[in-house]
C-alpha cells in the first residue's frame, strides 16, 4: 500500500510503515508538501496512487477521487506511542483493504 501521512501525525508514523511493516509511505513534511493547501496534497495523492492520511476530513471532502483513510487522533495514544499505535492501525486497514475502493474509509 502506497500511503502520503498529512501533517496532524507524526513524520515518525510513515517511517515506521516503511522499515516495520513494509509500506510505500510518506509524510507531508518529508516532500514539501507541508503547510500546503489540501488540493496540492490530494493531487500529489492522485499523482503517485497514495492514499491520503488525515483527520481533517471536511477539507478534503471535495476530492472524490482519491482513497482517503481517516483517521481522528483522539482514538490513537498522545505522545512517542501514537506514531507506532497509527502505523499498526494503517497496516491491518491495508491488508484488510489491499485494493481499496476510491473515497473515504474508516479504519478501527
Amino acid at each position: 500500500m502506497r500511503f502520503l501521512l498529512d501533517e496532524m501525525f507524526p513524520a515518525q508514523a510513515a517511517q515506521e510503515l516503511r522499515d516495520e511493516f513494509g509500506h510505500d509511505a510518506i509524510h507531508v513534511s518529508e516532500v514539501g508538501l507541508a503547510g500546503v493547501a489540501d488540493a496540492e496534497v490530494s493531487s500529489t495523492a492522485r499523482a503517485e496512487k497514495r492514499a491520503v492520511v488525515t483527520e481533517n476530513v471536511a477539507d478534503f471532502a471535495v476530492e472524490s477521487d482519491v482513497v482517503m483513510v481517516c483517521i481522528l487522533k483522539r482514538n490513537l495514544p498522545t505522545g512517542g506511542a501514537q506514531a507506532h499505535a497509527l502505523a499498526a492501525v494503517l497496516d491491518r486497514w491495508a491488508t484488510d483493504n489491499p485494493r481499496p475502493y476510491i473515497g473515504q474509509h474508516w479504519p478501527t
